[in-house]
C-alpha cells in the first residue's frame, strides 16, 4: 500500500512537472505565433515599399527618356536653325553685313557688367547705378 501511494505521489509529481512544461511550452508557441504574424507584417510592407519604389524608378526612367527625347529634338532644331541662318548670311550680302556689323556702343554697355558672387553683391551694383532723368513734361493725371 505505501508503494502504490508512493507510486501516486509519484504520478501526481510527473503530471504537476508536465502541466507546468506544457505552460511554458504554451507560452514560447504562443510568442513564436507572434512574432511569426510580426515578421509576415514586416514582410508585406516591405513587398509593398519595394513595389512602390520599383513604380517611382520607373516613372523616373520614363520621364528621363522624354527629356532625353525633348533635349534631342531641340538640338536639331536648334542645328537646323544654325545652319538656316548661316545659309542666310551665307546667301544675302546684306544680312551678313548686318551681322557682323558692331553693336551701338550704348547697346554694348547693357551687356558690360562685373561678376557677382552673391546676390547681395547684385542688387548693391543695382541700386548703385545711375537712375534716369525725371520727365520734362507734367503727368496728365
Amino acid at each position: 500500500m505505501k508503494a502504490m501511494l508512493a507510486l501516486l505521489a509519484g504520478m501526481v509529481l510527473l503530471i504537476v512537472i508536465l502541466l507546468l512544461s506544457n505552460r511554458s511550452l504554451q507560452h514560447d508557441l504562443n510568442n513564436a505565433v507572434q512574432q511569426h504574424d510580426a515578421l509576415t507584417v514586416q514582410l508585406h510592407q516591405r513587398d509593398q515599399l519595394i513595389t512602390e519604389l520599383n513604380q517611382q524608378m520607373q516613372q523616373r526612367a520614363d520621364a528621363e527618356l522624354a527629356l532625353r527625347q525633348d533635349l534631342s529634338t531641340a538640338a536639331q532644331v536648334m542645328q537646323s536653325r544654325e545652319q538656316e541662318r548661316q545659309r542666310s548670311l551665307h546667301d544675302n550680302p546684306q544680312s551678313r553685313q548686318w551681322a557682323d556689323a558692331e553693336l551701338p556702343a550704348d547697346v554694348s554697355r547693357l551687356h558690360d557688367r562685373p561678376a557677382f558672387s552673391s546676390a547681395s553683391d547684385y542688387l548693391h551694383w543695382l541700386s548703385g547705378g545711375q537712375f534716369l532723368p525725371g520727365s520734362v513734361q507734367p503727368s496728365a493725371h
